[in-house]
């Protein structure tokens, strides 16, 4: 795999993973992207439903889908790549990592998947909330609202656990006292 960094709004360095393609669609899904894991549960970023690749499927927390493909044998929906906007594309469906809102920026606003706004504006002309940075700790943040990829809880671990926009726990604790559910690591 290649790597490369991109520098967007901000100076964030933002990771872009290139897959190596082999000539079977499978085999594309099942090696292309990243798993986006949580530090604390070690559970993946995952669209709802198997395969999830509709618009406005919630994503939520997850067991990692390592092999490629899901317990009843669909191709993984868990796995992600950034793209050079700064977007959180998941790679089955070709949809981002959008919050719930045209565009939404309070905290506990809903995550989902939609269609790209590559043109960083929404249908409504508004700038879009689907622009993410990676920054030193494995905070994942939304550049519209600078607010931190969270899960509901405090902590929440578990399988089926939404996900949402949150005020980042930059000192690794919640703010009561709880390790943070906010860290997040890029796998291939």
């Amino acid at each position: 795999m290649k790597i490369k960094w991109h520098i967007l709004g901000f100076s964030l360095g933002l990771l872009i993973i290139e897959g190596i393609w082999q000539t079977s669609v499978k085999a594309q899904i099942a090696i292309g992207g990243f798993f986006i894991k949580n530090e604390l549960s070690n559970r993946c970023l995952d669209v709802s439903g198997s395969p999830g690749i509709n618009n406005a499927s919630r994503v939520q927390l997850w067991d990692c889908e390592e092999s490629g493909f899901s317990g009843d044998g669909a191709p993984t929906d868990q796995k992600w790549e950034f793209t050079a906007g700064g977007f959180l594309k998941n790679v089955l469906s070709n949809k981002c990592l959008d919050v719930v809102g045209d565009p939404a920026t309070a905290n506990g606003s809903s995550l989902q998947l939609w269609d790209c706004e590559l043109a960083a504006l929404t249908i409504n002309g508004i700038r879009t909330d689907q622009r993410w940075g990676l920054i030193a700790g494995g905070y994942i943040t939304n550049l519209l609202s600078n607010k931190c990829l969270d899960v509901a809880g405090d902590p929440a671990t578990l399988n089926g656990s939404s996900l949402q926009l949150w005020d980042c726990e930059l000192t690794g604790l919640s703010i009561n006292g709880f390790p943070t559910d906010q860290k997040w690591r890029l796998v291939p």
